[in-house]
């Protein structure tokens, strides 16, 4: 901040919003950003699409003409064995879930091992060209790989089926093991079943015993505990608990107060006296004898007194008589007051003991009586465990009588399973993969991973590529974007002097737009001194500090552009193709004042003050008063000074100038600067109480989804279309507010922001 009158700093306010220390979060993504990205990504989307979708048709046309797949499939009825008395109406079906684990079993069974091994060792079987096609000792495993055999839910049929490449394998083989396993079931007499319904009926009768043993368990437990307890009722024992609970508090309270009591009476110096045993002693009838005694000489002593006045013999006997009466009074009250207080005391401490004895008998009783709910405890949680498992058991015992009188159906009617063969497997009409549905599916696919990967690259980029990146990440205003001269198509030989030497190009009207934006991010009097640094070497700071005090000067406001980068000078080689020669460090040690080293521009309302010598030490000479009191001159006799100086995280220049000026431009370089690097500059600024107005975009390329892809094509175009205005209204007109319909953003901007 420049040195310029307390009174005037303290009348302008600073904008708000602007200056302060960044966030460390990042702000979500929302879905305007991703779409931005995919139209900055979209020529790689395209390629990845193209790519991938190449690849997917290419593997189905290859799948399509050499590994066709023709599905066939048997269909089979498995009933589980049912009553064939339709008079007995104690036997039921099976209950659902019962039926289809049964038909699971069934299907299992169709592709164990001995059903594979007989099938495959089938004429017809081996003639497939399935089986000549693999390899010798892996049919067994090939077929149990590639047949499925499985239940269709909600019905009694199981599927059986298989995809070959040739047309004739799949009818064949599922026929085989079809037929292998229908013969396997026939076999299956329900003499297999007796061995198992005598090991039911064996388990049963053990199971039996044990609910037996564990119900008599269960009764001892029974007559161990008090009654209630095994229906979890308040039994004696815990009421005994609560009532010796309820004492002890009771006893505890008692003593307390008891303790209170022997602290008063047990005071060695009396000077635990209450009222209540002055009341008792007063309460003495020899007391009370004595204090009438009293009481009456003293009666007498104010009647003679006032006859015979207080010299009067008489009087003073009486005197006399009063004073021993008083006295002996006293005694006897000190006396009595003792004796009192020793039979309190002897009574506090007989009904403290005797309250600590009950205590004590009532905490021991409390203890038994714990111990024996805790055993009590133990015992409803042994007799719940023992009900649970009982439980437990007699549900088990349920599902085995259950399955003991299902195997001795079995075995009484001489059947296990009814099967029959409804659909035998026919060959295919048509193959089954590759499906035509794939195509679409795998275009989809394809677009997935084109646009994955398309937006895998843009967040793995950290660069700085648009103002939104600088607002999102950097949390400071962006003053304007500056396009790359790359994208340029009007010829510019010298991009920092861009302004003067292409007035009409789009990097020109990009300045003044940073003009315009920075006019309007703080008042006029907060802009006299303006530093432009940036976080790295080759960021373009010098280009937009020339080319802003170009666009400055040429509304009308003297502007000082002053060089000071020691470390890497060169406004003078821009304006005068010259070294540093004399300048700002000859002014900081004293060889002269500003009118001796500033240098007129050749622009009008422009002048230049170059560096000079190197100096030994540039942040102890900038941090310096010298510089303070040039800053107050340069303010005299300018209206703006920009000052250009080192990068902020090469050197400290910046941050010592960042101090003494009113605000600060930081040049971020698109595509060079990382988000990193960016955020680093700015808390180092932030740190020394630096005013960010905001920031410049520099060499913003012109790419898909991008900034000035439109816009520079159309301010071109508007331009050829529209008059040719003169050079010198054009310098006019940019004094103009640029609020104008032309200078309105193009959609695609507006979405990019």
């Amino acid at each position: 901040m420049t040195n310029i009158p307390v009174t005037i700093q303290e009348r302008i306010a600073l904008p708000a919003g602007t200056g302060g220390r960044p966030r460390e979060g990042v702000s979500a993504i929302t879905a305007t950003d991703i779409l931005a990205m995919l139209r900055r990504r979209t020529v790689l989307i395209v390629v990845l699409f193209f790519i991938f979708s190449v690849l997917a048709m290419g593997g189905f046309v290859a799948k399509w003409s050499y590994f066709p797949l023709y599905r066939a499939e048997a269909m089979i009825e498995c009933i589980s064995n049912v009553p064939q008395s339709e008079l007995s109406v104690q036997q039921e079906r099976l209950r659902k879930d019962e039926h289809e684990r049964f038909v699971l079993s069934q299907a299992i069974f169709l592709k164990s091992p001995s059903v594979l091994n007989s099938a495959l060792k089938m004429t017809a079987v081996k003639d497939t060209n399935w089986y000549k096609s693999v390899a010798e000792g892996e049919h067994r495993l090939e077929l149990e790989e590639e047949l499925s055999a499985g239940p269709i839910r909600g019905t009694n049929y199981l599927r059986v089926a298989i995809s070959c490449r040739k047309i004739k394998d799949p009818a064949v083989i599922v026929n085989a093991v079809v037929q292998i396993w229908h013969e396997s079931v026939k076999k299956r007499s329900a003499d297999a079943f007796a061995s198992q319904l005598e090991g039911a009926r064996t388990d049963k009768s053990k199971l039996e015993k044990q609910v037996a043993a564990k119900r008599e368990h269960l009764q001892v437990l029974a007559g161990r505990m008090p009654p209630g307890a095994a229906m979890q009722q308040l039994n004696l024992t815990a009421q005994q608990v609560l009532q010796y609970g309820e004492q002890a508090a009771l006893l505890e309270l008692e003593r307390a107060q008891l303790e209170q009591f022997r602290s008063v009476y047990n005071d060695p110096e009396g000077l635990g006296v209450t009222a209540e045993d002055r009341q008792m002693v007063e309460a003495d009838p020899h007391i009370q004898m004595l204090a009438n005694n009293v009481f009456g000489l003293e009666q007498r002593l104010a009647a003679d007194s006032e006859m015979f006045g207080r010299e009067h013999v008489e009087t003073k006997q009486l005197q006399a008589a009063l004073d021993a009466a008083r006295a002996e009074l006293e005694q006897l009250r000190t006396q009595k007051l003792l004796e009192t207080r020793a039979n309190l005391r002897e009574a506090a401490n007989t009904a403290y003991f005797n309250t600590q004895h009950a205590l004590f008998v009532t905490q021991e009783n409390l203890q038994k009586a714990e111990a024996a709910l805790q055993d009590q405890d133990q015992l409803v949680f042994e007799y719940r465990n023992l009900e649970a498992e009982i439980e437990k058991d007699l549900l088990y015992l349920l599902d085995l009588t259950d399955y003991a009188n299902s195997l001795e159906r079995v075995v009484i009617q001489r059947t296990a399973m009814s099967v029959n063969i409804t659909q035998q497997a026919l060959d295919p009409l048509e193959r089954s993969s590759p499906s035509l549905l794939m195509i679409p599916l795998g275009i989809f696919v394809a677009l997935a991973f084109a646009l994955g990967l398309g937006l895998a690259v843009e967040l793995v980029d950290t660069s700085v590529r648009t103002p939104q990146d600088i607002v999102r990440h950097l949390d400071i205003a962006v003053l304007g974007v500056v396009p790359d001269i790359d994208d340029e198509e009007v010829a510019i030989e010298h991009v920092e002097t861009a302004v003067r030497d292409a007035p009409r190009s789009m990097v020109a009207e990009a300045f003044r737009r940073v003009r315009t934006n920075l006019q309007f991010s703080a008042p006029a009097a907060r802009q006299r001194t303006i530093m432009v640094t940036s976080p790295r070497p080759d960021d373009g700071k010098t280009s937009v500090a020339c080319n802003l005090a170009l666009v400055i000067a040429q509304s009308g406001r003297r502007v000082l552009l002053v060089d000071a980068n020691f470390r890497r000078p060169g406004i003078s080689s821009v304006f005068f193709n010259e070294g540093g020669g004399r300048g700002l460090s000859n002014i900081l040690v004293g060889e002269g004042t500003l009118t001796s080293f500033v240098t007129p521009s050749g622009q009008p309302s422009l002048d230049i003050l170059g560096s000079g010598p190197v100096p030994p030490n540039p942040a102890e000479l900038l941090g310096s008063e010298p510089f303070g009191t040039f800053l107050e001159d340069a303010v005299s006799r300018y209206d703006h000074v920009i000052v250009d100086t080192a990068p902020v995280l090469l050197a400290s220049d910046a941050l010592v100038v960042g101090t003494a000026m009113d605000g600060a431009i930081l040049v971020v370089r698109a595509n060079e600067n990382s988000r990193g690097v960016g955020r680093r500059a700015t808390m180092l600024l932030a740190d020394v109480n630096a005013h960010l107005f905001g920031a410049v975009l520099n060499a913003a390329r012109v790419t898909r989804g991008g900034y000035f892809r439109e816009q520079l094509r159309s301010y071109y175009d508007y331009q050829l279309e529209s008059d040719a205005p003169s050079t010198s209204d054009a310098d006019s007109s940019e004094t103009e507010t640029p609020a104008t319909s032309d200078d309105k953003p193009s959609e695609e901007d507006k979405d990019d922001d």
